[in-house]
Formats: structure tokens, C-alpha cells, sequence
């Protein structure tokens, strides 16, 4: 292909590229890297959606639809974390300058930010190259939009009005004691849609794509949308320290986009076309798959087939038995198998290789269920205990929500009347009462299944002169995050086994006590805390 002529080229996009660094020689399919004094490139695909960048800093510093601007006054358009104060930038035209692919490298931090455009398409294509670990650990694209226009943002999440912090400068309250958050607006991985807002004839979302590279798995939650009255934020989160269970992945991430409509959210569709144009992007031709069985008692969850390595994370829901996973990056593989989100059975190693299919059989069952009570599910999350409901778009605090305290709960009122988690400075320790026809010669087993926790917080048990011992109550892993008071109940799933004796209970009426336990301290919710997943007791 014969590069573009300079005049024509600059016509076509409007401005040129600041004195920069200049990749050498032709480029991907013969697309060509040029320079030259202006301070921005802007470039229009004919859809209604015109970008611009900045040269000094690779900040996305306009985005018009149908020529209004939706950036937020003084805010950037799109940029990676808060943006930098410089990078090396650079742009590359393809296909006679119908295509355009920009560059922005933060060597320092070893991230490079990619923006690609074409005609006739209203997105733009995003990718993130992040070669070395980050300080501050965190990785997200943002946009900043105008508040005025875009109207539609998850209610959760909005901000705006508010008039009082609850915690931190993150979480706050309405005069009316409901509370918003920018968390408030996450999605499972595994079932994320693209998010953004609409109004006024002009909306703006955000396409996951696979989420490939990002870390936390298939259950993982974190910020995408938060209206705070002066601009919409619309965020791509590649890595946070938001109740992570996993490091960070070096490489390429994405490819994801973000589509400018006419308010309604796009449909998603294949970016494939795109490892034509973004250094080191494979192509489907050059990964492979993992396709298998999977059996075991599931008790009607949901079950899915998960793998995690340093080269990515993928997924796929178990259909009659059988899963597919494709578009694997080549690499070894640790396999895990989720009813619901527990993981259940054995976790195997494999390896997949390009242009391959790679078999997998895999099995495993939930916890058997308690036979002399059980309240919940075995299935790595608190749903069916109060408040479990609420606890993804309010604080715990919120007016809303059904009271935290109370007691002693019983085993007949069942898991609704029992509250989701413990807080030790809140409502520790909880009280249950159970019934026994008949005590058990050998005493009985309580198991209390937790899906997170925070501060070190985890359970505790006396009855009947009862109590149990440190070693019953490990300390569990540290994500050093909070959990709940961020909207997520996703952590490290640990269960605690209690053997109480004989000699510690009666025929009749028992009253259970559950404590939250830990070296720490802290106000309120703040303080340590677990998420129940299930509590079920058994003859030991």
C-alpha cells in the first residue's frame, strides 16, 4: 500500500502529531507512522464521532457526537489512571488514512495506552500494555463525561447530592440516610455487560471485551460508573486493590472499546479484526481452547469451568454436563470448577497450545448439607441471609437496610432473618438458637462456611460452657481491602469446623454464640468482619 501523501493525511485528520519519537520504516499492514508539529490529532469517523489527542501527554482530550462535546469540562476524554504530564506518542494511518492507530508510551511506569479508529465505525478501540508491576497498584482507563447529558447512570452510583461521607472519600450519604458509591455499580466479570449512560440523544459505553488479562476471576466486581454531578465516569478497571485475590498480569490487555451512540447501549461484537493492528494482540488463529466434561452434586448451582495462569483468565458455564472455553491464550493453566461461586473438587493443571483444542474432565460437589441444621447455601455467597439483597448497591448502614442486630435468631426463622455478615463492633457476638431431639453420644460438628472477610475478622463459638479453641479459628487470607462496605462479598471462600462435645449441649433448646474474632480493631463496619456463606451442624 502506498503511504498516504502528508497533505492529504493531515486534511483527513485534521492536526498533526507534537515532535515525538517516530517508529521507524512501514508499519502493520504497510500502515505508516508519521510526525509533526502540531500539538493534537484528531481524526473523524464519518459516524458522528470525532476524537482528539493530545501529543504531549497521550490524553484523549476531546469526544463530539454528532458535534457536541461529551467531555466533561476541564476532565479528559479518555486517558489511562489520572493521566500523565508527558509520553511519548505517536500515530499510524492504515488502509489510505481510513484507519487510524494511536500510540501513548509512559516508559517510566512501562505502560503504553493504545486508541484505535476507523471510518464508518462510532468506537473506539482501546488496549493497555503494561509491562511492569505499578505503583500505585492500579490499572484503569477512564473517561470523564458530561453529567448534563448523560442521565442514565446507575442510580447506585450516583453521588451527586449527597451530604455526608460515610467512609473514607468513596462512600457517601443522602440527607435520608441511603447511601451511593462509585462501587455500586459493579458487575461480575462473568456476566458483565457494557456499561456507561445515555440522555439527550448522545450515550457512551464502555465494551468489556473478554476481560482476559484483568485479575480476581470470574466473580470479580469492581468500579464502572459513577455520576458525581460534575462529570459521568465511566471506568475500565484492568487491576485494583479492591478486595483482589489476584497479582496483576503483565502484557497486553484488552482489546476493549468505548461506543458513542444515540443513548442506547451498543451490541457487542467481535474485536478480533483488531490483532491486525495492536503489537503483541494474538489472533484467535493464534490461541486455543479448552473443551471437556464436568460432574458432581451441584444441588441446582449454576457450575463453571474457570482457568487462571500469568497469561490470562477464561471461563466457561457447564451446559448438560459438558463446557467450552475459547479464545485461550498458549500457556499453562491452573483449572478450577465453581458451583455457583465455590470452588468444589480439585483444581488441575493444563496446558494449551495455538491453533489447538485441549480436553478436560473435571469433577467435584458442594459441601454435603448439615443434618441437624443448615442455614444458606453451600455456594460462596451469602444470598438467602438479610441484607445479602441489598449489600451490592448500599452500605451497610444504609437506611434501607434491615437492622444488623437483634437476636437470638433461630434456626426456624430461617437464613432471611440472619444477618449476611458479622461485624465485631456491631453485632458480635450473634446469637442462634437451635433445637436437638436428641444429643448426639459423640457431640456435633458445626461447620461455618465465609466467603470473605476483613481486618482478620472470622468466627468464634461458645455454647453450653463451650468454647472453641484459637486453632478452630485460623486467621484467613489478608486481601488487605474492605469487602462488604464496598458492595462485594467475593474473597477467599475458608471454612471453619467446630467439634463440640457432648458434655456442652442438652435435648431441647440450645443457644449458639458467634463471635467475630481478630487482632485488629475498628468503628462500626470498619471494624473486622465475615460474610457468611452457610453455617450447618452435623454429629460429629
Amino acid at each position: 500500500m502506498t503511504p498516504t501523501p502528508i497533505r492529504q493525511r493531515r486534511k483527513l485528520l485534521a492536526a498533526g502529531i507534537a515532535t515525538v519519537a517516530v517508529l521507524a520504516g512501514a508499519g502493520l499492514l504497510g500502515g505508516q507512522p508519521w510526525a509533526n508539529a502540531a500539538a493534537s490529532i484528531t481524526f473523524d469517523t464519518g459516524t458522528g464521532l470525532t476524537l482528539a489527542f493530545n501529543t504531549t501527554n497521550g490524553t484523549m482530550t476531546s469526544l463530539k457526537h454528532n458535534g457536541t462535546e461529551l467531555a466533561a469540562s476541564g476532565q479528559a476524554a479518555g486517558q489511562f489512571e489520572s493521566g500523565w504530564s508527558s509520553a511519548t506518542v505517536t500515530g499510524q494511518t492504515f488502509n489510505g488514512g481510513s484507519s487510524i492507530l494511536v500510540s501513548a508510551t509512559n516508559p517510566a511506569i512501562g505502560v503504553t495506552q493504545y486508541y484505535f479508529a476507523r471510518k464508518g465505525d462510532n468506537v473506539v478501540y482501546l488496549a493497555t500494555n503494561i509491562t511492569k508491576a505499578l505503583n500505585p497498584g492500579e490499572a484503569r482507563f477512564i473517561t470523564r463525561l458530561k453529567s448534563s447529558l448523560l442521565t442514565t447512570s446507575p442510580v447506585a452510583a450516583r453521588t451527586a447530592g449527597t451530604t455526608a461521607t460515610v467512609e473514607g472519600s468513596d462512600v457517601f450519604a443522602f440527607a435520608n440516610g441511603q447511601t451511593a458509591s462509585k462501587f455500586y455499580s459493579s458487575q461480575r466479570l462473568i456476566a458483565q455487560t457494557p456499561f456507561g449512560a445515555g440522555g439527550n440523544g448522545h450515550g457512551a459505553f464502555l465494551i468489556p471485551g473478554t476481560n482476559d488479562m484483568t485479575s480476581g476471576g470470574p466473580f470479580f466486581r469492581d468500579i464502572e460508573v459513577n455520576d458525581t454531578g460534575t462529570a459521568v465516569n465511566i471506568t475500565h478497571y484492568m487491576f485494583s486493590g479492591h478486595q483482589q485475590t489476584e497479582p496483576l498480569r503483565l502484557g497486553l490487555h484488552g482489546p476493549y472499546a468505548l461506543a458513542v451512540t444515540d443513548g442506547a447501549a451498543p451490541t457487542v461484537h467481535s474485536m478480533d479484526f483488531l490483532s491486525a493492528y495492536l503489537p503483541g494482540m494474538l489472533s484467535n488463529a493464534q490461541r486455543g481452547g479448552v473443551s471437556g466434561t464436568a460432574g458432581g452434586r451441584w444441588n441446582g448451582l449454576r457450575a463453571t469451568v474457570a482457568l487462571a495462569g500469568p497469561t490470562g483468565q477464561y471461563w466457561g458455564q457447564v451446559k448438560s454436563g459438558r463446557f467450552v472455553i475459547g479464545h485461550v491464550k498458549p500457556g499453562t493453566y491452573t483449572a478450577t470448577l465453581y458451583a455457583g461461586e465455590l470452588a468444589v473438587g480439585s483444581t488441575k493443571t493444563i496446558t494449551v497450545t495455538a491453533g489447538a483444542t485441549t480436553g478436560l474432565a473435571m469433577t467435584g460437589s458442594v459441601p454435603a448439607a448439615g443434618t441437624l441444621f443448615q442455614l444458606g447455601t453451600f455456594d460462596g455467597t451469602p444470598a438467602g441471609f438479610r441484607n445479602a439483597d441489598k449489600i451490592e448497591t448500599m452500605h451497610p448502614s444504609d437506611s434501607r437496610m434491615s437492622s444488623w442486630t437483634g437476636g437470638p435468631y433461630t434456626v426456624s426463622g430461617g437464613a432471611a432473618s440472619f444477618p449476611m455478615a458479622e461485624f465485631k463492633s456491631v453485632n458480635s457476638p450473634v446469637a442462634l438458637g437451635f433445637t436437638l431431639a436428641s444429643v448426639p453420644a459423640g457431640g456435633v460438628r458445626l461447620r461455618i462456611g465465609t466467603t470473605s472477610s476483613f481486618a482478620g475478622g472470622r468466627p468464634a463459638v461458645s455454647i453450653g460452657g463451650y468454647s472453641s479453641p484459637s486453632a478452630a479459628s485460623p486467621a484467613p487470607a489478608n486481601l488487605d481491602s474492605r469487602n462488604v462496605t464496598r458492595g462485594t462479598w467475593r474473597g477467599v471462600n475458608t471454612t471453619y469446623t467446630f467439634t463440640i462435645p457432648a458434655s456442652a449441649l442438652r435435648t431441647g433448646g440450645n443457644t449458639l454464640s458467634i463471635s467475630t474474632i481478630s487482632g485488629s480493631s475498628g468503628a462500626t463496619f470498619l471494624s473486622p468482619n465475615f460474610i457468611f456463606d452457610a453455617l450447618a451442624l452435623d454429629p460429629a
